[in-house]
């Protein structure tokens, strides 16, 4: 546990996030939680402790380098959310974000309640349903500030299954990798279907890797045409 809490000092003071202590606890207790889960549950492809904390919460904490984008009182959806990446070190990190995380598997489901509750961490829920049906829900659609997926599939997909839920005005972020550039292009069509801009294209480096992140910025410029997202599995199969 020594070296891991070595790892996250560097890590996050390599990013330039700052934590307290106890919130360096409480992302050490996720780890290990969803290290023991992971055994059982497939939650990720992550296979040792060092990977998640490594690949899965510091590339997740890159976010915070975006200037535009702000976690004070935000409201957060985190759509295909899995085992808590990206939206549960976010919330950790930023203590006052509402944070709202969609997954469509209940046993994923059940974990991230109890590990919400071991953590202590409040004003979080968790919506055990395809993003496809929750969006047309009218208590869903247009109320979130910012919205995120990570490792959900290409950006003309997961446009389509994050940006309905987001606000007028709204921004929505992605990781993504080398061919960042590229899903950009190819999702013209998509982020004019849905009136969305790009707005900016940021690479950090991820702490102890080689490899870089890209963090796609999108903007929310008008209300999502009602039609949108189609019903399940469509955007996967026909990405627009």
């Amino acid at each position: 546990m020594d070296n891991l809490k070595n790892v996250l000092r560097e890590g996050r003071a390599f990013l330039g996030v700052s934590l307290s202590e106890e919130q360096e606890e409480r992302i050490l207790l996720f780890v290990r939680l969803l290290n023991e889960a992971n055994r059982s549950l497939n939650l990720t492809g992550f296979k040792t402790e060092e990977d998640i904390l490594v690949e899965g919460i510091l590339d997740s904490l890159t976010a915070l380098a975006l200037e535009d984008l702000v976690f004070v009182g935000e409201s957060l959806l985190d759509v295909g959310t899995g085992g808590g990446i990206p939206g549960i070190p976010l919330k950790i990190a930023r203590p006052s974000l509402k944070l709202t995380m969609v997954e469509a598997t209940a046993k994923k489901c059940r974990f991230l309640e109890t590990t919400l509750r071991a953590l202590g961490l409040e004003d979080v829920d968790v919506l055990c349903e395809r993003a496809e049906t929750l969006a047309h829900h009218p208590s869903l659609r247009e109320r979130f500030d910012l919205v995120t997926a990570r490792a959900l599939g290409s950006l003309r997909e997961v446009l389509e299954l994050t940006t309905p839920f987001l606000r007028c005005g709204g921004l929505a972020f992605y990781y993504k990798g080398r061919e960042a550039e590229k899903e950009v292009e190819e999702a013209r069509k998509a982020l004019e279907v849905l009136h969305c801009s790009v707005r900016t294209l940021q690479e950090v480096a991820i702490p102890f890797r080689s490899r870089k992140t890209t963090l796609v910025l999108v903007e929310k410029k008008a209300p999502t045409p009602p039609s949108y997202p189609r019903r399940p599995g469509i955007p996967k199969k026909r990405p627009l």
